[in-house]
């Protein structure tokens, strides 16, 4: 649906933001937000683009790392508040939540 509203363009944003470097090969899309919020990540265009090692891959990969994921999920709220106001991310979490209780 949405494009990113986190990047501009097709490379790794671990390696673009850690290591200055452009990788575009092996890129794979990543909902910042998965589970029952994984239909706002790609309404709102929570979503960037990964390279394998940084996207599924231990231990670098966000689905291994906590803090990498975390530092995703901290850039995704800066993005979206600067877009749609401060708060208003946590008010639809805090909304798909109280839909789906046992999903989150």
């Amino acid at each position: 649906m949405a494009k990113s509203i986190m990047q501009v363009g097709r490379y790794c944003y671990i390696c673009k933001k850690d290591y200055n470097l452009y990788t575009t090969t092996n890129l794979e899309e990543h909902h910042v937000f998965g589970g029952p919020l994984r239909s706002l990540s790609e309404h709102y265009g929570l979503k960037v683009y990964l390279c394998h090692r940084h996207h599924n891959e231990p231990p670098t990969g966000v689905h291994f790392d906590a803090t990498a994921r975390w530092r995703l999920e901290r850039d995704a709220k800066r993005a979206f508040d600067q877009r749609h106001g401060a708060g208003m991310l946590e008010k639809l979490i805090k909304k798909v939540q109280e839909e789906a209780p046992h999903a989150v």
